[in-house]
């Protein structure tokens, strides 16, 4: 008689060893997956920041001198002018493959039986109303690494993930004058502005022009909103980062009021939309002292989902990673109008004649 052979499982024990070797693989693999992935997102996004430098310097060569930050018509109403508020980056539209939308922009339109005037209305309410260029969205204004910039309502303004540099400066952007300025301490000016390459005088390789920051869609968040009404501030920055909760750095206090401006209107031309200045570091908190966006005065770091730091790119057109430990001087001082920056090697960065040697940043 033949004996019969068991045949062999796997005991529970067993099951559950192979069960938790898989666990533990699948944890060690997402890791280096999702950091896969963001290298890949980052690389986009300084691919991105590459052309767009490349766009500032065509229109330089065809212009002679850097595109206005913030410019357009002005008259009576903002229903026939945009009141000097047109963005910088509409204005660079025909240098970024997109000169059908420029056309349009800069010709008088109709839209649900609303005439609109060339370069269009103000960027706010209620003139803004079913003017259909503020809503195009160009995609090669995102960075895939912010995951909420892409998500907007079909009329919504367009949104934007790149920003201009304005230097070091907070007050009136550093002038004597008004939030109109022509000139600032960066690279990047407001209306009449006629700054050229000649004026970087700190060296292209050395001063900023463009970075990035994240779309404004939680008000609360650090890297996303910015408080506003903040007293002080004009002339000592630090006052901003009282504002941050010290039990979750991440966020604004309560009690802070709190709002979202950056990215939210590519085709609004102030600082608070499109700009940046560097006097806090990278992923710092942004403040305001006024309750209104059309202001320029305030504080407002470059943000980024990219661990450690924002990309920037530079006045000779390279794009370079900036950590946001580097070294950004004393916040309590007041911001300086002429001479070297008192924001460290963050501040000195931002200048284009302060007359700083930046060796290593």
């Amino acid at each position: 008689m033949k004996s019969r052979r068991r045949a062999r499982g796997f005991t529970l024990v067993e099951l559950l060893v192979v069960i938790a070797i898989i666990g533990i693989l699948i944890a060690l693999l997402l890791p280096a997956v999702q950091a896969a992935r963001e290298a890949a997102r980052r690389s986009q996004c300084t691919n991105n920041l590459k052309q767009l430098a490349l766009a500032v310097h065509n229109y330089v060569d065809t212009h002679k001198v850097f595109p206005p930050k913030k410019t357009g018509t002005t008259g009576s109403t903002c229903d026939n002018v945009n009141a000097y508020y047109g963005s910088g980056w509409m204005r660079l539209l025909p240098y970024y493959e997109q000169q059908a939308l420029y056309d349009i922009w800069s010709s008088p339109q109709t839209y649900s039986g609303t005439s609109f005037p060339a370069f269009g209305p103000c960027p706010w309410g209620p003139w803004d109303a079913n003017y259909q260029p503020f809503w195009q969205q160009v995609d090669a204004l995102l960075c895939p690494s912010d995951g909420d910039a892409p998500v907007k309502g079909a009329t919504a303004y367009a949104r934007n993930n790149y920003v201009f540099c304005v230097g070091d400066s907070i007050n009136y952007d550093g002038t004597a004058g008004h939030n109109q300025s022509n000139n600032t301490r960066g690279i990047f000016a407001n209306i009449s502005a006629r700054i050229s390459f000649a004026n970087i005088t700190d060296g292209t390789s050395n001063t900023l022009m463009l970075s990035e920051h994240l779309v404004g869609s939680e008000a609360r968040a650090v890297r996303r909103g910015n408080a506003y009404n903040v007293s002080g501030i004009l002339t000592n920055p630090a006052l901003c980062l009282a504002q941050v909760d010290p039990a979750d750095p991440g966020y604004f206090a309560s009690g802070v009021s709190v709002t979202t401006w950056h990215g939210t209107k590519w085709a609004h031309g102030a600082t608070s939309h499109i700009g940046f200045n560097t006097v806090l570091p990278p992923n710092g908190p942004s403040c305001a002292d006024l309750a209104n966006d059309n202001s320029t005065n305030g504080v407002y770091p470059p943000t980024s989902n990219h661990p450690g730091g924002v990309n920037c790119a530079m006045g000779d057109g390279s794009v370079r990673f900036i950590s946001e430990t580097i070294n950004a001087g004393d916040p309590t001082a007041p911001p300086v109008t002429s001479g070297r920056s008192v924001y460290g090697v963050w501040g000195a960065l931002g200048t284009k004649s302060g007359k700083e040697t930046v060796s290593d940043f």
